[in-house]
């Protein structure tokens, strides 16, 4: 009863008197009536976490070990201030347990063991959703910390870990762990996907979808795989947590360059190659722009070839195939609006593939698939090529930042008492300043990377899965040219066809191909 009142009650109070810019709750359970439910941690993630949304200007309603009455109170005050909201925030932490498919997130006054104590003790997720739906928020985030060891699974009454729920338009949902399986409390005051958000969240200029990529690459690099965060959305537009003027990485060469490259690389102009290569003489893509450019002044030369036309040869295939494809390869630029992917454009464009072959007439829609294949079988192992470097580099920055900050506290104690320690602080803060400088411009190296090598792994599933298929290996590498390139890279296309093969909806919205980079010591 009290559930729906809060709903009745939301749609009726005038939408002024409601909304607020930025909102969150923040649920953290760990004093279970129960001894056996206790967790040390889900309070302080609660609080902790709350505390840093503060911070970030965010209106915050925490509820920390709360009975379902409190609990049904808190989340009636917040579907009151989040109505209309720029952003709004629902954070649990503590016991979750998935039955039948829905995610129950449980109360601290819950003592059956069975359908009953749920259905009284417990939110379901379902509720969750419905109420960002009815608050309408421009972004609603569900962060849920709830995958924690219990009872529960260790009785065999439930599975491990939470079931995997997607939300409706404008909501993100992040999960401490991929489906079924279990998160970890933590060793100190936080758990470690908590403590990962916390780490992030501040970062000015990081849009929220990358600053969880950010969370998700730090509890897999902490925990070595053993954790895998996952995250569902349906969100549109571009959102922060800590503002939109981020510092600008004006150092961050290779940042810059995908980006440039991802710009260019469907284009058929040689201008734009030849631009990139006077900028980047020495880049990630430099053999492949030369490449390219002795391919379009090819075709353009040659002329239309015999046999055939590109119309026979392309009738019956799928055409956002052919696009997908054609721009792989760099003769088409993609486009958005599906009533310009027609027979002529695409044909057009295949004449220009087709007189680049060392045989115009062996040309083929099957051969144009395998050729696209292997253009991201290339292009996947030259980003994990600096995937698995920034990742080190990571590692290596992080150990040093940590003892920097270490030594400066120590200093700083000492500067109480001798003045003489001033001067050597001071440098201690230069120095940490220019750590993070540089931990800044290698995160932001990984957003990019990450997002592309993602993005290609997408690409290869959607539009060219026969080719990573089975054999698909033996497929795409011969005559592609990774024999004659250095062996690392060669071990990183197979590794990437790996990664295509084994992604499934299970690993969608994770990072789980990320354990394959861990530095192995």
């Amino acid at each position: 009863m009290l559930r729906s009142f809060f709903y009745i009650f939301c749609v009726m109070l005038p939408v002024s008197a409601m909304a607020q810019e930025r909102v969150a709750l923040l649920i953290g359970n760990s004093n279970y009536q129960l001894e056996e439910l206790y967790l040390p941690n889900p309070a302080n993630d609660a609080e902790a976490l709350g505390d840093k949304l503060s911070e970030l200007g965010f209106q915050v309603i925490k509820a920390i070990d709360t009975d379902q009455a409190e609990v049904e109170t808190a989340m009636a005050d917040f579907a009151v201030a989040a109505r209309n909201a720029e952003m709004a925030v629902f954070f649990f932490a503590g016991h979750g347990v998935q039955v039948a498919g829905e995610n129950y997130l449980i109360s601290t006054d819950f003592t059956e063991f069975n359908a009953g104590g749920l259905a009284n003790k417990a939110i379901r997720m379902g509720q969750v959703r419905e109420l960002f739906e009815a608050a309408n928020a421009d972004i609603g985030i569900v962060i849920l910390d709830a995958c924690r060891n219990n009872p529960f699974v260790e009785a065999g009454q439930v599975p491990p870990g939470l079931a995997r729920s997607s939300g409706g338009a404008g909501l993100l949902i992040a999960y401490a762990t991929d489906p079924g399986n279990v998160a970890y409390d933590g060793s100190g005051e936080n758990s470690v996907f908590t403590k990962a958000i916390i780490d992030n969240i501040g970062t000015k200029g990081v849009e929220a979808r990358i600053m969880f990529g950010r969370v998700r690459q730090q509890v897999i690099l902490e925990t070595r795989g053993a954790q895998i965060p996952w995250v569902e959305e349906a969100v549109l537009g571009e959102h922060y947590f800590a503002g939109r003027a981020g510092v600008v990485n004006v150092g961050n060469a290779y940042s810059r360059e995908i980006s440039l490259w991802r710009e260019i690389s469907a284009q058929t102009d040689v201008a734009v190659f030849e631009d990139y290569i006077s900028e980047y003489p020495d880049g990630v893509f430099a053999a492949f722009a030369i490449d390219r450019i002795a391919m379009i002044k090819r075709a353009r030369a040659a002329g239309a070839p015999s046999g055939q036309t590109s119309q026979e040869l392309l009738h019956g295939e799928p055409p956002d195939r052919i696009e997908n494809a054609l721009e792989v390869l760099g003769f088409l630029q993609a486009t958005r609006d599906l009533s310009d992917v027609t027979l002529e454009r695409l044909s057009s464009a295949f004449d220009l593939y087709r007189v680049q072959l060392p045989n115009p007439d062996e040309a083929s829609a099957e051969r144009l698939y395998q050729d696209a294949a292997r253009m991201i079988v290339f292009l996947g192992a030259t980003t994990a090529q600096q995937l698995r470097t920034d990742i080190i580099a990571l590692s290596s920055i992080d150990r040093t930042l940590k003892i920097a900050r270490d030594a400066m506290a120590e200093i700083e104690e000492i500067s109480k008492t001798n003045a003489e320690a001033l001067p050597v602080l001071a440098d201690a803060r230069r120095d940490i300043t220019a750590i993070e400088a540089s931990l800044d411009q290698v995160m932001a190296r990984l957003d990019e990377s990450r997002l592309y090598y993602q993005s290609l792994i997408d690409k290869a599933q959607a539009h060219f899965p026969t080719e990573f298929t089975g054999g698909a290996q033996q497929q795409i590498l011969p005559d592609s040219g990774l024999g004659r390139l250095e062996q690392r890279l060669a071990d990183d296309a197979a590794l990437f066809i790996n990664h295509v093969q084994s992604y499934t909806p299970e690993t969608k919205g994770t990072y789980a191909w990320l354990i394959d980079f861990l530095p192995t010591s």
